[in-house]
């Protein structure tokens, strides 16, 4: 009777086989790793719409609570002493340049940000969520250099230029301080006044930006869109008058040519906006380019489509 061999079976696996393996589990680890960061982006994008729209609701308080009058976007020391403007910081101290309001002291009170921190619940970590891990609540642990950082470089900047205006003495014929381009010449020399100071009178609410995702950089660098980037309290259209503020790049980058600030996608997504009308919208660069977005009063003259609105400081 013959015997019948009967091969050993194997034991474990061949390199080949842990090789295959071993590129299973790295890609679906990768596929793991790209869902969970998606979903983490997802929601940072969220909560950054979510702080954009206290920091919208705000302001409006602020306008309710004013006689319709839309918040200042910057004052010059002079015009706080010309008003008396004095505003608290929420430890109570006074925030510089009041109560003497010399020239030698920060403008810490300058841009809008302490200006409308009241009217947000003091929640600075609204201005700062892409920044601070743990909230900025112990004030008496904060310098002046600190203050001054939150105040002025917040994560979402105000198009104050044409809402609320940017106030100095700018005109040398005018007696008191005024916002900037409040005397602008459109394309036909028609003389206009360009920034929005009274609520009630906006004529589109649901299309001009009030606050974006705005970064600060320096004039000639390139704005990379980096998460935890400075922010900026001024946003600025790509263009003030005739002078070029920010361009894109055949790479989609932003460059600043005049500049110090531009808006920018955090989180892997669009710049976030916020409306008037109460929404949050998320726009491309390429359509901030549109200046009706910037310009309440932006208009279609001869030659000139409202997009292209274009205007000149009248001095």
């Amino acid at each position: 009777m013959s015997q019948q061999h009967i091969p050993n079976r194997r034991h474990g696996l061949t390199i080949i086989e842990l090789l295959i393996v071993f590129g299973i589990i790295g890609i679906l680890l990768a596929l793991v790793m790209t869902a969970v960061m998606g979903a983490k982006g997802q929601g940072k994008k969220l909560q950054e719409k979510n702080s954009i729209r206290q920091l919208g609701n705000g302001w409006l308080k602020y306008s309710q609570l004013h006689r319709d009058r839309v918040m200042p976007g910057w004052l010059s020391t002079n015009t706080q002493e010309d008003w008396e403007s004095t505003i608290l910081y929420p430890d109570g101290q006074i925030v510089p340049p009041a109560p003497s309001f010399s020239s030698g002291l920060p403008n810490i009170a300058g841009p809008w940000t302490y200006r409308l921190l009241p009217y947000v619940d003091n929640e600075i970590s609204i201005f700062r969520e892409h920044l601070d891990r743990d909230p900025l609540n112990h004030w008496s642990d904060l310098d002046t250099d600190k203050r001054q950082e939150i105040g002025e470089q917040p994560g979402f900047g105000m198009n104050a230029y044409f809402m609320g205006g940017v106030w100095d003495r700018w005109y040398n014929n005018m007696s008191r301080t005024h916002p900037r381009f409040s005397k602008s010449l459109n394309a036909l020399g028609k003389k206009v006044n360009l920034p929005v100071t009274s609520l009630s009178m906006m004529r589109n609410p649901s299309t001009v930006i009030t606050f974006i995702s705005n970064a600060g950089g320096t004039k000639g660098e390139l704005l990379l869109a980096a998460d935890d980037d400075p922010g900026h309290w001024l946003a600025t259209p790509h263009r003030l008058g005739e002078e070029g503020q920010w361009s894109i790049n055949d790479r989609g980058e932003i460059e600043l040519i005049k500049g110090t600030s531009a808006p920018i996608g955090r989180h892997g997504g669009r710049p976030v906006t916020w409306h008037p009308d109460g929404h949050v919208e998320s726009i491309s660069l390429e359509k901030l380019r549109d200046q009706q977005r910037w310009i309440d009063r932006a208009e279609d003259v001869p030659g000139y489509p409202a997009e292209n609105f274009w205007y000149e400081e009248d001095r």
